[in-house]
């Protein structure tokens, strides 16, 4: 098996296990655990959910790793196409995992003895802040590859320009949760109608990668 088509698997392999780890720790229990529509049952939500809360945070430690070695991988799998692109794509996955890590932390501080509701509303807030900061990052990560795929010849039309489009909705959606919080609505509804090309875009990478990548 050539070098490519490792870097191509194991791209493909670790974009799947980061859906499903992400998927748990952000889609499944986060939710179980933070309403900010009901601030005053935080407290409550972290003492009666407090093991799911430490799977989540071994979730969001494990997106994290493979964050790391996606970058890694996706860099060397395409930088025969354009050095330049994947480098800047490589740059900017690395920096969004670090902002992932950085906002983790404040997940991580809830653990610590004699948390009350304002202290776990205070980190909750930060961990999302700090996080959305970190989607527009990997927004441009997204459209980069999918510039990356385009000139990669081998892969479909219809999966570079649904990684591409996964990109520009990262940008535009949580742009807009930084820059204009009073369009909370519009935004939310932006990001509902933009969630299947967000979601579609790695995950159809990785199937390609996985089934054809490097062959």
């Amino acid at each position: 098996m050539n070098i490519n088509r490792i870097n191509a698997k194991t791209s493909g392999y670790a974009l799947i296990l980061m859906a499903l780890t992400s998927g748990f720790a952000i889609g499944f229990a986060f939710p179980k655990i933070y309403d900010k529509n009901q601030v005053e049952l935080l407290f409550k939500n972290f003492t009666t959910h407090y093991g799911l809360y430490k799977q989540m945070l071994i979730g969001l430690s494990f997106t994290a790793i493979l964050d790391f070695l996606v970058s890694w991988t996706l860099f060397q799998f395409f930088k025969n196409d354009n050095k330049k692109i994947a480098l800047i794509s490589f740059a900017l996955r690395i920096i969004y995992t670090f902002i992932l890590a950085i906002a983790t932390y404040y997940l991580f501080a809830n653990l610590k003895q004699g948390v009350d509701n304002e202290t776990l509303l205070e980190n909750y807030n930060l961990f999302e802040t700090i996080w959305t900061l970190g989607l527009i990052i990997f927004g441009g990560h997204l459209f980069a590859i999918g510039l990356l795929m385009k000139l990669h010849n081998k892969i479909p039309t219809i999966l570079w320009l649904l990684t591409g489009i996964a990109g520009i909705a990262y940008i535009i959606v949580h742009l807009l949760k930084v820059v204009a919080p009073a369009l909370n609505e519009f935004t939310q509804t932006l990001n509902n109608v933009l969630a299947l090309p967000m979601a579609l875009g790695e995950i159809c990478l990785a199937i390609w990668l996985i089934i054809k990548g490097g062959k």
